[in-house]
Parts: structure tokens; sequence; C-alpha cells
């Protein structure tokens, strides 16, 4: 227990540094600033998109957004063709019905929480190493202790950065959108806010386990940009080595990527989610752990 208590102390230190330092001020508009300009630049793309429609079939011009959109969403002819671009069965069943407004919001959060991860999280540790704060940290605690809190601390304060952006990207929707449904898009946004956050488990620990390298925090930084972008291709470039070498089993390597699971994110049941949660916290703990393993053997 005592444990435990340590390792909240430490992620509640995380929360003080950031409130006094206006990090996490920053860190609450970074995200918020993404959310509602995807969906204002969404929405807008969308109104385009109708104006062309409603020439091509000469229908009525539209002042209001959303209306044409929201019927050719539940169309046969466009559910097939969003069945021809989607490769999983179990995912189309999934999202077909949905709002669009509400898939583009998750489309952006599950392309750009990596991103966003790495910009705030990826310079944690390498600043305190080089500022010497850790010392006077693991007096009070082990340096594993300290890790995890560092962890907790970017955890909790991701997750209420996305559920302020989920709020804000909704209420862009409101203003922006027609139909009686758009209020009810709260929950889903929501919904996809969360599902962000548990792929961003995985990216903060690969973020932080890059940060127990090195003493700069924009080192740390762009170390965990390159090893981001190298594991969103790692799938294609495993494939791709399966083929020339004739190794197929070399493909299974691509779980190490959070990508690999993100599919089972998209699906609406539970099942799918706690997987897709499990392993994708796994391999923040995995990713922190290598990480940590390199700072243990040097001196803070």
């Amino acid at each position: 227990m005592r444990t435990l208590y340590r390792i909240w102390q430490n992620a509640l230190m995380e929360w003080t540094g950031a409130v006094r330092s206006r990090r996490a001020l920053v860190l609450l508009a970074l995200y918020l600033v993404f959310a509602v300009g995807c969906m204002y630049v969404t929405i807008s793309i969308l109104g385009k998109m109708e104006v062309e429609l409603a020439k091509l079939l000469q229908l009525p011009a539209s002042d209001q957004t959303g209306v044409v959109s929201a019927t050719l969403w539940k169309s046969k002819p466009f559910q097939r063709m969003i069945h021809s671009a989607v490769s999983s069965e179990l995912v189309y069943n999934d999202i077909v019905g949905r709002h669009p407004v509400e898939l583009m919001y998750g489309f952006f959060a599950f392309f750009f929480a990596p991103l966003l991860v790495m910009l705030v999280a990826g310079n944690r540790i390498a600043d305190d190493l080089r500022s010497g704060a850790v010392r006077y940290s693991i007096v009070r605690s082990t340096r594993a202790e300290w890790t995890l809190g560092k962890y907790l601390g970017q955890t909790l304060m991701i997750a209420l950065a996305l559920a302020i952006s989920a709020v804000g990207a909704w209420v862009v929707a409101v203003c922006r959108l027609s139909g009686t449904d758009v209020w009810a898009l709260l929950p889903s946004m929501l919904d996809w806010g969360l599902r962000a956050w548990i792929y961003s488990l995985a990216w903060i620990g690969i973020a932080l386990g890059c940060s127990h390298c090195t003493r700069s925090g924009s080192w740390a930084t762009v170390f965990g940009i390159l090893l981001m972008v190298a594991l969103a291709s790692l799938s294609g470039i495993l494939k791709w080595v399966g083929l020339k070498l004739e190794i197929p089993w070399i493909e299974n390597f691509g779980i190490l990527a959070p990508s690999s699971v993100e599919g089972y994110l998209w699906r609406r049941s539970f099942a799918p989610l706690a997987v897709a949660a499990f392993h994708l916290l796994s391999l923040g703990f995995a990713y922190l752990a290598l990480g940590y393993a390199f700072f243990r053997r040097r001196d803070a």
C-alpha cells in the first residue's frame, strides 16, 4: 500500500508542477484547439460537399449544414461504398448508421493522438533529469515509483484534456450543424474521447520511455516522434519483408505497434474494447520499462 501511495504522490507532484508552470493550461489549450479546429474544418468541408451535391442532384440549396449528409449516410449506395472502404466487416457493422461528423471526430482523434502525446509528454522525464529535480523525488520514493507516478500523472492529464476537447468539438457541431440529433452527439463525442485516451496509453509509455534515455527534452521529443513514425510504418514494412524473404510469420511482430489494435477501438461491444485496452496498456508499460531499464543503470 505504501508503494501505491508513493506512486500517487508522484502523480500529484506531476500535476502540481504542470499547474505551477502553466504547462497544464498549455496542454488543455493544445488539445482543445486541435479538436475545435478539426471539427470546424470537417463541417466546413461537409458544407461545401453538400452544396456541390445539391447542384449535382438539382436540389434546392439549403443554409443548414448536415441535413443532406445525414440522409446520404443512411442511403444504401453510400453504405455500400463505405463497406468497400472498410476492411473489417465487424467494424463496418458497428459504425454504419452513426453520424458522419461523429465518425470524422473519431478518425481525427485517433490520427492525431500519438503526435499530441509526443509533444506533451515527450520531454517530461528528460527535463527533470536535466534540471536535477529527479534527485529530490527519489529521496522519498524509488526510481520505479517515480517513473510510474509520472506515467499515471500523464494519463490523468491527457484524459482530462481529451474530455474537454470532446466537449469543445461538440459545441462547434451544435453551432454549425442542423438537426435535433446534433444535441445527442455529446455522449458519442465523449465516447470517442475515451477511446482516444485508451489508444494514448501505449503512446504515453513510448514517449516517457524515450524521455528516460536523454537529458534533453527536445531530443526526447524528436526520438519519440521518430519512433512513432517507425511504429506507424511497422506493419507495412513487416509485410514487405515477409513477402521478400518468404517468412510470413514475421508479420506477427506487428503487435508491437499500438495501431495493430486500432480496429478494435472502432467496435461498439465491450469485449473488443477490453482486449484493445489490455494490449495498449501492456505495450505502454513495456516501452516504459525499456526506458526505465536504461535510466536505473545511470546516475540521476
